[in-house]
């Protein structure tokens, strides 16, 4: 392998992840209200509570929000300010998993193993979205990293390193953050007869430091937080479908091969007894044991799997560098697979689909070069030197940013309200009726009074729990019943006939449409 070239193509990988990413709007439910969060936190300079419309959002912890409002403080109100600590924390995590791999096999294994994880179509799509998971696969990794060093040498340090990465995750998204390293470290650590190395008195009182100022300051104001956080916000998500994020046993399996591509195919045919070493079998036990505990858990989503890409990165990588054999079936499964993905993007705009028609059009525009870049990756794979087949099997996903832009602005038009409130005119209040999205007041930059009878508007567990504490105070931007006032915008859902004929029967007129809300004054 030649290690200078993969050095530069890692600086190319790491600075595409930048291209485009404020060219297109917050997309509606997460990016737009955890969007809306970050800036009501910059405007508050409040960076202990995180609030929505003005109201406590305690759905989620404080560090992602806190870093948005950082960048937003700086960069103003944007989409380039939002996304932009999804960005660095990914490119952390490759840090990490750089370190790592020079650390237990050599520098080929680090530039590989790097590459491979920022060029896996998952962990691309959140480097560029205003969601958590990010965030928190930096802090897992880096708290996974260190018990394997525990483990390894049996030095203190790493347990406390460990322990303060967990923290800062419980921080960034919940409990979640303590189970999933403990379930990767824990069967290791009994393997390799080390259990103990897992815990020290640093390491609990650095995670209980790092953890408790901010819960007992939340605590003081929303006395249920903790009951919240631990019965509602993490055993109903893992143990029920309270929340109706239900999916079946094999939902995380097309994440898991699809988000990895076209990494898996190499990661999958590592798996060598000959060449066998502690740290794959490690790197093993971080890709079966969360997949499991996920696909367990009756909450899913597809980002709870990324924190299992940088394993299938290390035993990519690991394969790439020791398994020539292996490494040309696998580039050429991979050249293939690429080369028919290509072609099904090329046809695209030939066939007749049903799809929204705007989202369609963006579509077919991006689907040629998209294609192109598609099968010149695949084609390319098939080159003998492996640095270049590494470099040519980036290629189809580090062009997303640039050749898939118009199917990310066609979205937004029907998943954002940006161009909705760039037609609202100016007013003293704003009132939306049973209809809200946090897209709509990051733009708008103002709070909006919500009339609604249960706030599912706010897609807050939090605050739904709580309507009737908002509700019932007049302090709070939940509202019960309409009153019409005149000079106030009105804000309703565009198939909302019943409150549409109140507002004109009322002598309103529409002064706003799109694709999903009309304003009336």
């Amino acid at each position: 392998m030649r290690s200078r070239l993969l050095k530069i193509w890692l600086l190319v990988v790491a600075v595409a992840l930048f291209i485009n990413i404020g060219a297109y709007p917050l997309y509606d439910a997460d990016e737009g209200r955890n969007g809306e969060v970050g800036r009501e936190m910059a405007a508050t300079n409040d960076y202990v509570m995180p609030r929505i419309d003005g109201m406590p959002y305690l759905d989620k912890p404080i560090v992602y929000f806190a870093a948005e409002a950082l960048a937003i403080e700086v960069l103003g109100a944007t989409e380039l300010a939002a996304r932009l600590p999804a960005v660095v924390f990914t490119l952390f995590t490759a840090a990490l998993i750089f370190w790592f791999a020079r650390r237990v096999w050599s520098e080929d294994e680090a530039l590989v193993a790097s590459i491979a994880f920022l060029t896996m179509p998952l962990a691309l799509a959140f480097s560029r979205t205003v969601i958590f998971d990010s965030a928190l696969t930096f802090f897992m990794v880096a708290a996974t990293m260190a018990f394997y060093f525990a483990i390894e040498t049996r030095e203190k340090k790493w347990s406390a390193i460990a322990w303060a990465s967990i923290a800062l995750g419980v921080l960034t998204k919940g409990p979640v953050a303590i189970a999933v390293p403990l379930l990767i470290a824990i069967p290791f650590a009994i393997r390799r007869k080390a259990f103990r190395a897992l815990w020290s008195i640093a390491g609990l009182v650095l995670f209980v430091a790092i953890i408790a100022p901010w819960v007992w300051a939340v605590s003081r104001v929303v006395p249920d937080f903790l009951h919240y956080v631990l019965v509602t916000e993490t055993m109903q998500r893992l143990a029920t479908k309270a929340l109706k994020r239900t999916g079946p046993p094999w939902y995380f399996i097309p994440f898991l091969l699809g988000g990895a591509l076209p990494w898996c195919i190499p990661a999958i045919m590592s798996w060598r007894r000959e060449r066998r070493d502690e740290t794959m079998i490690f790197a093993a036990l971080w890709v079966l044991v969360p997949f499991i505990f996920f696909s367990i858990s009756q909450s899913k989503r597809p980002q709870y799997i990324l924190p299992v890409m940088p394993a299938i990165a290390l035993l990519a990588a690991r394969c790439w560098t020791t398994e020539e054999r292996r490494v040309r079936i696998a580039a050429q499964l991979a050249a293939v697979l690429f080369i028919f993905i290509g072609a099904l993007f090329i046809a695209f705009p030939h066939v007749h689909v049903r799809m929204d028609p705007l989202i369609a059009a963006g579509a077919r525009v991006a689907a040629l070069p998209m294609g192109i870049a598609t099968i010149a990756g695949g084609a390319l794979a098939m080159l003998r030197r492996k640095d270049l087949a590494v470099i040519a099997l980036t290629i189809p996903i580090i062009t997303i940013p640039m050749t898939a832009n118009p199917l990310l602005l066609a979205i937004g038009e029907r998943r954002s309200a940006k161009s909705f409130v760039a037609q609202l005119p100016p007013a003293p209040k704003y009132v939306a009726i049973e209809d809200y999205t946090g897209s709509m007041e990051f733009y708008l930059g103002k709070p909006i009074d919500v009339v609604t009878p249960d706030a599912e508007e706010f897609t807050s567990n939090y605050i739904i729990r709580h309507y009737d504490q908002f509700a019932n105070d007049a302090r709070w931007p939940v509202k019960r019943t309409l009153t019409l006032e005149r000079g106030v915008v009105y804000i309703v859902r565009n198939n909302d006939a019943a409150h549409r004929a109140t507002l004109e029967n009322n002598g309103f007129s529409l002064v706003a449409s799109s694709a999903h809300h009309l304003a009336y004054r």
